[in-house]
């Protein structure tokens, strides 16, 4: 007896799928690193402690005088320790020359400072090293901060926080910032985080684009647009239910499980995507998903080391900006296929399935890079 064929995709199919993994090629040269959600972790924190401003960050090393003797171009932990005493009897006038604190109208200055080897890259060689400082009292609260940073650093990300509030903002190019402490201040700096993080969030813009396409199928109608928000609203719940769970340490799971669980999800529906085996209620599937995409965006989240009162605004306003951000990608999908439907009718079927090949490889390579330590 013959066997029995599974499944043999149509010639349209064959072609689509060669086109894809061409076009993967490109959104791998594109793809940024294989954790995509890690880049607050290289921010600079400026506590108020005391009416105290307590700044921590990574430095490269050869802006604070550390040299390279083994020739590497990095510094490992051996060279470091035999440089610290040197390095450190100049440092606070070092970090004067460097960072400029304005608190309140009124310049601070640096009043001791402290160098460190970055924990996580221990025991190997580091571009960087973690340099610490303390500025000198000032009168009353925090109400406005003017910040100045003259150092190269992996981020430029920087959160101030106080007992009450956290605010998150970046360096413009001249390397200031100036920042206001108060409650909405904290609502808009996290909402614009929120969309931060799904512009830089490759995976997580991907892993929209496929379900989409598997929801609209070959065309758009109003049903296909009805599915659209029922899909949307289940991710939204998903992702905003596992974001409390794990900013909280309710739901501890490592980045080492979260990203490549998030790689093989973006691989596995796009599989279903172009197998058409996707179904009629891929909703719960979106829901599911979100729960382990928002541990990404929890472990984002709480890198930011926040000490704040205001955990429900920043919580609420973060995952406004994911949702909004969410949004649009969703949106700017479904209106590019209407009209490549109405410019190219007989060949959108063919773009719909080679963008879903191609995604789904390159979510299959960051499920393998992401398992390599």
């Amino acid at each position: 007896m013959a066997n029995k064929v599974l499944w043999r995709p149509a010639p349209h199919r064959w072609a689509a799928a060669l086109l894809g993994l061409a076009a993967t090629g490109i959104l791998l040269a594109a793809a940024p690193a294989a954790y995509a959600h890690d880049e607050t972790s290289d921010a600079l924190s400026l506590a108020v402690e005391e009416n105290r401003i307590v700044g921590t960050a990574l430095v490269e090393y050869t802006d604070l005088g550390f040299k390279d003797t083994s020739g590497d171009g990095l510094l490992d932990e051996s060279e470091f320790k035999e440089q610290q005493s040197a390095v450190s009897a100049g440092l606070v006038s070092t970090a004067r020359e460097r960072v400029e604190l304005v608190v309140n109208g009124t310049e601070m200055s640096i009043v001791g400072a402290g160098l460190s080897f970055p924990e996580k890259d221990t025991g190997t060689a580091s571009a960087d090293v973690g340099l610490a400082f303390v500025s000198g009292p000032f009168d009353g609260g925090l109400s406005q901060l003017a910040f100045s940073w003259g150092f190269n650093s992996p981020g430029d990300t920087v959160v101030v926080s106080d007992a009450d509030s956290a605010v998150v903002g970046q360096l413009s190019d001249d390397g200031t910032v100036t920042f206001t402490l108060d409650t909405w201040a904290t609502a808009t700096s996290f909402l614009r985080q929120g969309v931060e993080h799904i512009r830089l969030g490759l995976d997580h813009t991907l892993f929209l684009v496929v379900l989409t396409l598997g929801v609209v199928g070959t065309q758009i109608t109003r049903a296909t647009a009805w599915r659209v928000v029922k899909l949307v609203t289940a991710f939204t719940v998903g992702h905003a239910v596992s974001l409390c769970l794990a900013y909280f340490s309710l739901l501890p799971v490592p980045a080492q499980i979260v990203e490549p669980a998030i790689g093989l999800s973006i691989a596995g529906v796009a599989a279903l995507v172009v197998r058409s085996k996707l179904g009629t209620h891929p909703w719960w599937i979106a829901g599911v998903v979100g729960l382990v995409h928002e541990l990404g965006f929890a472990s984002s989240l709480a890198d930011l080391g926040l000490a704040t009162a205001d955990h429900a605004v920043a919580l609420l306003t973060f995952n406004l900006g994911i949702d909004l951000a969410q949004v649009a990608v969703v949106g700017i999908v479904m209106a590019s296929y209407a009209l490549l439907g109405k410019l190219l009718p007989r060949r959108v079927e063919f773009v719909r399935l080679a963008v879903c090949v191609a995604i789904g490889a390159v979510g299959l390579f960051w499920t393998v890079t992401r398992l390599i330590p």
